[in-house]
Order: C-alpha cells, then structure tokens, then sequence
C-alpha cells in the first residue's frame, strides 16, 4: 500500500510538472500572475477595471462600464494598458488591452490606477479639464500637427465664428445644419523655403525647389517659379480653377507627355498643350470626386473643342467643352495660408492627435472643458514583469 501512495504521488508531480510546462510555453505572463500575491498596478501592467465618470460640477454621470451605474451591476470591464508613453504598446497576450477609455486618453485616469491594487475601489479626486478630456482651442492656440503630417506641420487659430451653416464641401462628411467654424493659419512658412508645387501630373524633376517663398504676411505668402529650363517637354499638364461658387474645385488633365513648357520670361511661362484628334482630356471635380473624359474633336487656333456623351432616359445628350490650346501663367503667385474648417473637422483631427500624442490638451470632444471624477474598481491586475 505505502509503494502504491508512493507511486501515485509521483504520478501526480509528473502530471503537474509536464501541465507547469505547457502552460509556461503557452502564455507565460498569466502563469506569472498566477503565484503573485497582492498586485499594485505600476506603468507598464495590465488591468480590467470598471468605473463610472461624473461631472465634477453637479455629479452627473457621463459614462460608465456598468449596465445599471446606480446599484454596479452588469458590468464589462474596460481593459487598459496602463502607461502615460503614448509610444508603447501592449505585449502580445494583451493585444485587447489599450490606454484609452472609450477610445480618448485620459490622463487623470491612467495616473489614479498607478498605485491601486487588485480588488480596490476609491473615488477619485476632481480632475481638470487639461487632465481628463482636454480644453476647447480658443484663439491664439497652436496645434503641433507634426506628429501626424511626418514634417513640421502647426497651425494657428486666428478666429472662431458660432453658430454657422455648414459649408457645402462639408454636408457629405459632416451633415448639414449649423456649425462653428475654426479659421485656421499655417504656422510653419518661411521665407526663402521650397515649397512642392506641380503644375503636371508625372510630378515630374521639372519642379523640384523649383518654387519659393519669398514674403509672408498674416493671411498669405508670395512664391516665384521657376521651371527647370532643361526639361520643359513632354508633360502631362494639370490645370486647376474654381467656378463662380469658391467651393467647388475642377482639374483638368490633359494627354500624357503632350504639353510643353514654349515660353519663359521674368513674370510668365506659356504652357502648350498638343492634343491631337480623339484625344482625352479629364475634366475632374476635386470638390465631389467625379469627373469625365472629354473626347477631343476639333483644334482650332486657341481652342480645344471636345465632347463627351451623357445618357437619361434613353436618349444620349452630346456636352460639349472648350479647353484651352496654351495657357499663361505668372511666376510670382500668392497662396493663402488660412482656411476655415467647421468644427466636427478639427475635432476628428484633434481626437487622433490625442491619441499619438498624450501632451495634447486641446479637444474639441464632448467632454471637453469638463472636470470629471471618477469611481474605479480594479477587478483584475496582470503584471508586466
């Protein structure tokens, strides 16, 4: 009987080494949290955590991970990466886990679960707008767009006007109804920089440096052109205007390597386009995305007459266009560096710098120029090493 105990015993220390080993070689971090005792949550871990967030100023609820908030039941835990370095990213097992509640970082909330531990609940202090879900820009601010446009990209609010319509370029994205519209300027001119202008659609070395910033001014900057004079053939030329409504864009683009540059002087060059018979040229709506190919039928001194066919109702309607033979253009030319956006557009833009970026306190969310406080209950903490 002892050697039959004996043996049993030593059946079950295989069994819980061999199961020891598989688990390790499977997920090796939950076998770690496993054998801790009491967890406290430092930067780096992992936690599942419910909460309810008020309204510092009257303790309203705004949001929470439970069903029914009042009696904290039903509740799905938020799984957060807890870390303030806006560069770090969850470890493979926690691939779920993130540093955002509901999808906006909060930085008040990732410092009040730091230091907490396993199966703690407490109410958090009142936290500040610039710490919770940021401050509306107000004029004067600079937004550091770098991050997210890869160079040095900032832009300034140089006014705020309320309660406005949506412009038309915006209905498709936005909706219609009114909006407060954010005037914003480019902040990161200067003189005697090179700006990418192209003029054909090859992007061709024709325009490399070839253009500069010569003036600024609030509102706008001056720039001069100029081509580089050995490769001034066979371009696929590209010309842009606007109709009588500022907000609407087309492009034309004429046939591929069949326009030149024929003459250069101080203040213009001259563009020819060469088409030939049947040749197509796009005619392009950047504002709404859609265009036509316009079929060249008649060249005729400076005029490009071409057609293309539209179908309704069973009967095709002929449309015809008149396109430029050559073109003048002024080498000195001005380019304005404000541009109104409504305001659903700069907080899109704001709410993914948020996200880059844990610096930013600008927001244009809901939540904006709140302070809030939280009740947190930590269920579950997983430890980063």
């Amino acid at each position: 009987m002892q050697k039959e105990k004996i043996a049993l015993v030593m059946l079950v220390i295989v069994i819980i080494a061999a199961l020891s080993v598989f688990v390790v070689a499977v997920n090796t971090p939950y076998l770690d949290n496993l054998f801790q005792g009491e967890k406290t949550i430092a930067s780096g871990d992992y936690a599942d955590v419910n909460y309810i967030g008020h309204y510092a100023s009257n303790g309203t609820i705004f949001g929470s991970s439970y069903t029914y908030p009042a009696n904290k039941s039903g509740a799905t835990p938020l799984k957060i990466f807890v870390t303030l370095n806006e560069s770090a990213t969850p470890g493979a097992n926690f691939t779920a886990y993130s540093s955002a509640i509901n999808e906006e970082f909060v930085k008040g909330f990732i410092q009040n679960l730091i230091g907490m531990k396993q199966g703690q609940t407490k109410t958090t202090a009142i936290i500040p707008p610039e710490d919770a879900y940021g401050v509306s820009p107000k004029i004067g601010d600079v937004i550091n767009l770098t991050i997210l446009a890869g160079r040095d990209y900032r832009i300034r609010v140089v006014s705020i006007e309320r309660n406005v319509s949506m412009p038309a370029m915006f209905v498709q994205y936005f909706g219609s109804g009114n909006t407060d519209m954010y005037t914003i300027r480019e902040e990161s001119h200067y003189i005697g920089e090179h700006i990418d202008t192209y003029y054909d659609a090859s992007f061709s070395p024709l325009w490399n440096n070839a253009t500069v910033v010569t003036k600024i001014n609030a509102t706008h900057l001056w720039k001069y052109t100029t081509p580089n004079p050995n490769l001034l053939t066979n371009l696929t030329w590209v010309d842009t205007s606007t109709d009588s409504n500022p907000d609407t864009a087309f492009t034309t683009i004429y046939p591929a390597n069949e326009s030149s540059i024929t003459s250069l002087n101080n203040s213009t060059f001259v563009v020819t386009n060469n088409v030939k018979i049947n040749d197509s040229i796009k005619y392009y709506n950047t504002t709404y995305q859609s265009g036509v190919d316009f079929i060249v039928s008649d060249i005729s001194g400076q005029n490009i007459t071409a057609y293309y066919n539209t179908t309704s109702n069973n009967e095709t309607t002929k449309i015809i266009q008149v396109f430029p033979h050559t073109i003048v253009y002024p080498r000195n030319t001005t380019q304005n560096i404000t541009q109104p956006y409504p305001k659903e557009y700069i907080a899109y833009a704001l709410s993914i710098l948020r996200t880059y970026d844990h610096k930013v306190t600008l927001s244009l969310g809901p939540l904006a120029d709140q302070a809030v406080y939280f009740d947190i209950s930590v269920v579950k903490v997983y430890k980063a090493s």
